[in-house]
């Protein structure tokens, strides 16, 4: 299943960047998109695809730290794709599994503090800032 997902999502990104290419927008968010936006999130979409290719990151990076933030937010679809693109990217299970994993102790460790109302100024000198 893993493997069909993962697949599944090449086919999308492979069909993507040939959407983008023939100025027919993309194959998922522009059918979505309101007309009232004029096209709007059809851009703001094409930029993200030039922010991960172009950011002070390479991709796989990217990827990786974007599978962790859809993780933390629990948004499957996010968690599919970023998975996806990482590993086009070249990222192994491993990194995957870790990335995965950073944000379940981001999360963990959030509820601990949050729970027990720790006090943010003792944790900020704690961390000099």
């Amino acid at each position: 299943m893993k493997y069909i997902k993962s697949l599944l999502v090449a086919v999308l990104l492979s069909y993507s960047a040939i959407s983008f290419s023939d100025g027919h927008g993309h194959p998922i968010f522009t059918p979505m998109e309101p007309q009232s936006m004029g096209g709007e999130f059809t851009k703001f979409v094409k930029a993200q695809s030039a922010f991960w290719q172009n950011g002070p990151f390479e991709p796989k990076t990217m990827y990786l730290m974007s599978l962790s933030a859809a993780a933390g937010m629990k948004c499957e679809y996010c968690i599919v794709a970023t998975t996806g693109m990482a590993m086009k990217a070249g990222a192994t299970e491993e990194e995957v599994k870790a990335a995965v994993m950073a944000a379940g102790i981001m999360a963990l460790n959030s509820t601990m503090l949050y729970g027990n109302q720790f006090d943010l100024d003792k944790l900020k000198k704690m961390f000099g800032q």
